[in-house]
């Protein structure tokens, strides 16, 4: 276990290290538009080598599919460091690096959840995202002070030493034969369809909530530079993982059986008033505070939802599955930062951010209220099966 939590945290280390990456690209004369394409760029190619990332592990095997994802990333690294002359470079870096990722999750994750119950499930995805939002405290902090010690370049050049550490991580994996024969190999169009039909509204609501995540992900560091600081970004982050950890290990894991999921995801509605609120902040206390919530919302209710997600997974195809849900987020990540850099250019960040908060809100009540009904009601007049769209 705690391979996957050293490979999981610093995945997330690798994206949250480049927080600043909006600062030094506005620096040298681009659009908040612009920028939102360079952030999102990642999010569309590790949603589109997610999709295909869980048939090829089910196929090649976990731990080769991850060190692959590893040699992928390690190169996105590298270029990174070029783009400190030429910053266009950050596009073809951004595409390496989120397709290395999207590897190595699917590869690391899908072989921890295959060896627990399908009880257990929901709980162990919850576990592995766990280092995740310790390195959302982290992450900033440490881009902050290499940035500011140093410079960009420093920054920078983190990048391939964390994929270097992954790699050697990942070596150490346990090779388990994957479940899925060769003889029992299917289509992977057929395989695609098996398994989004019985995901797709949780695959609807998890676009949701990476489009309205990726407002601050992508733009807390220039909405709040100015009023607060530099170190506004780091409260954020800090706040944010510190109220994700102590929810995870706290009372989340009581909430992610039958009806009390509902609850738990409920909870989002909290935090699309607390991002709503971000570009207001006038101290870092405030932003802290507001991270808190987020963070403990985030904290509740992803075990919750990856448990029903987990019910939902076909049987033959679990790693397609998998790699449709992880890869849902990333589709609003990747749609969320030109549309928010858009809305920014032309009416400032306060309504950005208060259009993602209203968003996510909405698209929690929603999604609580339309699948708390289809679960209790039997489809067809049935004797209580789940309806599962």
């Amino acid at each position: 276990m705690f391979l996957y939590l050293a490979i999981s945290g610093l995945m997330s280390m690798s994206t949250w290290v480049l927080v600043l990456l909006p600062i030094f690209l506005h620096d040298r004369g681009w659009s908040s538009q612009r920028i939102g394409w360079a952030v999102g760029l990642y999010f569309l190619f590790n949603l589109v080598v997610q999709v295909v990332a869980g048939p090829l592990a089910d196929r090649l095997g976990y731990v080769r599919t991850a060190l692959a994802g590893s040699l992928v990333a390690f190169v996105g690294g590298l270029l990174y460091l070029f783009c400190l002359g030429m910053p266009s470079l950050v596009f073809p870096a951004r595409i390496l690096h989120a397709a290395g990722v999207a590897l190595i999750s699917a590869g690391a994750m899908i072989q921890l959840i295959q060896s627990v119950p399908l009880r257990l499930r929901g709980r162990m995805m919850g576990y592995f995202g766990l280092p995740g939002f310790i390195m959302m405290g982290l992450g900033p902090l440490l881009a902050e002070w290499l940035v500011y010690r140093w410079d960009f370049r420093a920054m920078f050049l983190s990048l391939p030493v964390l994929f270097i550490a992954i790699g050697w991580f990942v070596w150490r994996l346990p090779r388990l034969e994957n479940r899925q024969s060769a003889d029992r190999q299917i289509p992977f169009l057929q395989a695609l369809h098996a398994s989004f039909i019985p995901l797709r509204a949780i695959l609807l609501f998890s676009v949701v909530f990476g489009f309205c995540f990726s407002a601050w992900n992508s733009f807390i560091a220039p909405a709040v530079y100015h009023g607060v600081g530099a170190g506004g970004v780091s409260a954020y982050g800090i706040g944010y993982g510190v109220g994700a950890v102590l929810t995870r290990l706290g009372f989340s894991h009581r909430l992610d059986q039958g009806a009390a999921r509902f609850v738990s995801i409920s909870t989002l509605a909290f935090y699309g008033v607390a991002l709503a609120w971000i570009p207001h902040a006038a101290t870092t206390q405030v932003l802290m505070a507001l991270g808190l919530v987020c963070g403990m919302a985030h904290g509740t209710y992803y075990p919750s939802l990856s448990s029903v997600a987990a019910e939902r997974f076909h049987p033959l195809h679990a790693g397609q599955g998998m790699s449709l849900y992880l890869s849902a987020s990333a589709l609003g990540m990747f749609v969320g930062p030109p549309i928010w850099g858009t809305l920014a250019d032309r009416a400032g960040f306060g309504p950005m951010f208060l259009t993602a908060g209203l968003t996510m809100t909405a698209g929690t009540i929603v999604f609580v209220a339309t699948q708390s009904r289809a679960r209790r009601t039997p489809p067809h007049g049935g004797s209580g099966v789940l309806d599962h769209n």
